[in-house]
């Protein structure tokens, strides 16, 4: 090792005791590290953690005189797995690991939340990549010897130390998989980026019908025949042609005349079907030496993936080449060449918004074709709506280039607020306006095979009472009140959030109010950045408690009250399994006070849910009638949907049922789409009147919708596309005239702090513009302010010739500032603004900006002459 090496690892030690738990490297270590010495840091790590492990063993290394132990150093962490501290160390460029930093902070934030929202093994596959092997073990083992609570409370750990640059974004995609509301916190793009906090919409009624699978499924792979479960069918099915029904060759008919279109029909009948043919009879229609490029569009991961899979099955049998990019995908593979080089793309939409952003593709005449899956989401900031604003600025602007056909798919085009046929008449023609379609392609002819096929339940309302007396939730919500009183406590400025009035317990609404909360939390600031961190941890932790005592109200207001407390009595174990911190303590004293009468509460059979009682009455009813009936009960938590398992298994007059469990999320209108079969049923139970008024509005609203687009079928399509026409040209008018003047800049002079120790390194006056996006600064004392190494990979572009990197000069900083670079003849700095932090001179207010063109300075350009003063 050289002299340079070793002041460089003691330079960047930070990093290392950061990011890397020694003891999974030991075993590589052995001939470099004495026994005792190996024992030492075993032991240092069990009984202060591995950051002081790490320290300890980072002494042992600095003190070895032989030659090779650093080699052996870098080999040990990438055999063990540590890739990211292996290339950090190997080029002395901890940029990577740097930029995770704020994201650790958010975690760290956010660890009360995680802890109670997440199960690591649901998400511990997907994240295996970002972990260290033992670390994988080790969460397994937590989860089962101590519980989820602990397990996550390791994984937060693990994640925290994580050396790999896509962790953050890796974890949302484990979590958006898996529908995980914690999902929601959980910013991957821009960290901490301050962004308004949005309460969760609410229209004040609750949803209290039985409801278990709330997420329309992608349509079934065997996409001519009745619609089954994905998991049922064989993958020889789509390895020879299908026959098309007659209902599906008559929605496809318009696109197949070459009219953009969009196909509404109902969940289940096989959409995605008849855009397989569309899209072979487009591709087909090109005459030699020409050739069509299709593109499907999928909003979520994994009807992505089922997508991506139908049609590779479907079109590589005729010879075409099919690819599919994604978020998971897109950061391994470049968008340019896959569009290029195949005839069918599978993409999730954001991909392409983003490539036309940044130019890597041109513009949508690329593409012949385009076809958006579950299309009534093409509005406002949606990125189906941003693709077709290209489009139709495209068209409006009447450019020569051509553009591709458009398909929308769809169960339901909606009405939106209307209470008229004229008003959702209007939205229609919007959705068609914003689509640029011609046509809706609905089954008219067919209607009769279409039945045969999908079949609409029959509805069935039931109002049940209330329990008359309900102790249970009393005590309940006192608990709860305390829990808030002691979170408003915490903070003077965020407990004005528990001061909003109407918040009843035991709602849908306040488990929104909670999101709510955690927004406000993530954006909060303060000088003190520790006692902010405290404040916002500790809000977490009391609205997690909230959030379940909440949950444990749900269960009790739809299932058994027994059930409501063992959930809660299951959290509040797990709790005591984690890190049970005074918090905690003070939060489970509490609950353990109340438990003798909840245990009483629960037990008395005065207090039998009347609901369970209704529920038990139809399902015996419905069975007697027809033993061989099947049923999906509908609820609104996952926590219900186990008690409402374990009332059916208890219950003796059910002994003939075999209860199962579906989860999925999404918009509770679905449920009746799970009714396929003729004869069927959806009953709604609840003890709410405005829950059933509610779905008799849908049921006026599916009806006027109905209405609506038969009346437009019957339009003559020059008055169709003179309407839709102009509703194009009024939405880009608004759309032009909303676009914001460029932002003016502040005149005033600005500290820059390095972004890591806070030190001054230079003013805003000093720093110039080169060649548009690269900034210098000047004067000799900016020098005094930075060290410089070489850099690992020096070269040269356009005018610049890379030479070294830059570094805070402060010993135990180090922070990266950037690169020094040759100039024409000039050496200078090349600063990046993310590292540092940008303070008012007057008032002393910091913020950071992430790029340049956000940081809104009087900017001057780069003179010579002044180089030479």
């Amino acid at each position: 090792m050289t002299a340079e090496q070793r002041q460089n690892l003691q330079a960047f030690r930070d990093y290392v005791r950061k990011t890397l738990d020694p003891t999974y490297i030991l075993s590589y270590m052995g001939a470099w590290l004495q026994d005792d010495e190996v024992q030492y840091i075993q032991a240092e790590k069990n009984n202060k953690g591995p950051m002081e492990a790490a320290s300890l063993f980072l002494q042992y290394l600095l003190q070895l005189k032989s030659d090779g132990w650093f080699r052996a150093f870098l080999d040990a962490l990438y055999h063990a797995g540590y890739c990211g501290l292996y290339e950090a160390i190997e080029s002395w460029d901890f940029q990577k690991i740097e930029k995770l930093e704020e994201h650790r902070l958010l975690l760290r934030r956010l660890q009360p939340e995680f802890k109670a929202r997440i199960n690591p093994t649901d998400i511990l596959s997907e994240l295996s990549e970002c972990l260290i092997n033992q670390e994988c073990e080790e969460i397994r083992q937590i989860c089962f010897t101590k519980g989820m609570m602990a397990g996550a409370e390791k994984m937060v750990e693990c994640l925290l130390r994580s050396d790999k640059e896509n962790w953050p974004k890796v974890l949302k995609l484990a979590l958006d998989k898996e529908d995980n509301k914690f999902s929601e916190l959980w910013i991957v793009e821009e960290g901490f980026k301050r962004v308004e906090s949005k309460a969760a919409e609410d229209d004040g009624t609750e949803m209290s019908s039985i409801q278990i699978f709330i997420q329309e499924e992608p349509e079934c792979q065997n996409l001519s025949q009745n619609s089954c479960p994905p998991s049922e069918v064989s993958s020889n099915h789509l390895n020879s042609p299908l026959k098309p029904r007659n209902y599906q060759l008559e929605l496809a008919l318009p696109a197949e005349k070459g009219k953009n279109t969009i196909i509404c029909a109902p969940t289940g009948c096989g959409k995605t079907f008849v855009s397989l043919l569309i899209c072979e009879r487009h591709l087909k229609r090109f005459p030699h030496g020409q050739k069509g490029k299709v593109v499907f569009f999928a909003n979520q991961i994994p009807v992505y993936e089922q997508q991506a899979t139908v049609f590779s099955r479907y079109f590589e049998r005729l010879g075409y080449n099919v690819a599919g990019i994604s978020g998971a995908t897109t950061d391994n593979v470049s968008v340019q060449p896959i569009i290029e080089n195949n005839d069918i793309i599978i993409l999730t939409p954001q991909i392409l918004v983003n490539s036309l952003n940044n130019g890597t593709i041109p513009s949508l005449s690329v593409f012949t074709l385009m076809i958006f899956d579950e299309c009534h989401n093409t509005s406002k900031h949606h990125p189906y709506n941003q693709i077709m604003f290209r489009y139709l600025d495209h068209k409006l602007g009447e450019s020569p280039d051509p553009l591709p056909q458009v398909i929308g798919l769809t169960a339901s085009v909606g009405v939106g607020d209307a209470k008229t046929t004229e008003e959702a008449i209007q939205h229609i023609c919007k959705l068609c306006a914003a689509l640029d379609v011609s046509v809706i392609a609905t089954v008219r002819d067919n209607v009769e095979e279409l039945e045969q096929v999908v079949y609409k339940p029959q509805k069935i309302f039931r109002k049940v009472e209330s329990r008359t007396v309900n102790t249970f939730k009393s005590i309940i919500s006192q608990l709860m009140k305390e829990t808030e009183k002691l979170a408003k406590d915490v903070s003077k400025e965020l407990g004005k959030f528990f001061q909003i009035q109407n918040r009843e317990f035991g709602t849908q609404k306040y488990e929104q109010w909670i999101v709510a909360v955690h927004k406000a939390c993530m954006v909060f600031q303060m000088p003190d950045k520790e006692e902010e961190s405290r404040i916002c941890r500790a809000l977490f932790l009391y609205t997690s408690h909230l959030r379940k005592y909440n949950d444990a109200l749900i269960i009790s207001e739809d299932a058994q009250m027994k059930d409501a407390l063992n959930y809660l009595k299951a959290f509040f174990h797990d709790v005591r399994e984690a890190a049970f911190d005074e918090t905690e303590q003070d939060l489970t004293r509490r609950f353990e006070e109340k438990l003798e009468d909840l245990e009483k509460v629960s037990t008395d059979p005065s207090n039998e849910n009347p609901k369970l009682r209704d529920l038990y009455l139809i399902l015996q009813e419905e069975y007697h009638l027809k033993p061989e009936t099947k049923t999906i009960l509908f609820v609104k938590t996952r926590a219900l949907v186990d008690a409402l398992k374990k009332w059916i298994e208890e219950n003796s007059g059910f002994s003939f049922l075999k209860p199962g469990v579906l989860t999925g999320r999404g918009k509770t209108n679905q449920a009746t789409g799970r009714g396929r079969a003729r004869d069927s049923k959806c009953f709604l139970l609840t003890s709410n009147a405005d829950v059933i008024e509610k779905e008799k509005v849908n049921m006026f609203k599916e009806r006027i919708m109905n209405e609506s687009i038969s009346r437009l079928q019957t339009w003559d399509e020059m008055k169709f596309e003179k309407m839709v026409r102009q509703i194009q040209l009024d939405e880009k008018f608004i759309r032009d005239s909303q676009h914001k003047p460029p932002p003016v800049p502040d005149k005033e002079n600005k500290k820059l702090l390095c972004g890591k120790c806070k030190t001054f390194a230079c003013y805003t006056a000093d720093i110039r513009v080169v060649e548009q996006s690269h900034y210098t600064v000047l004067g000799e004392a900016f020098k005094e302010r930075f060290v410089s190494k070489p850099h690992p990979k020096p070269k040269t572009y356009d005018s610049f010739e890379k030479k070294a990197k830059i570094f805070c000069a402060i010993q135990n900083c180090r922070h990266d500032w950037g690169i020094h670079v040759r100039y024409k003849s000039f050496e200078i700095p090349v600063i990046k603004i993310e590292s540092f932090v940008v303070e008012d001179i007057v008032s002393g207010t910091q913020n950071r900006h992430s790029k340049w063109k956000d940081f809104h300075f009087d900017r001057k350009q780069f003179d010579p002459a002044e180089m030479s003063k």
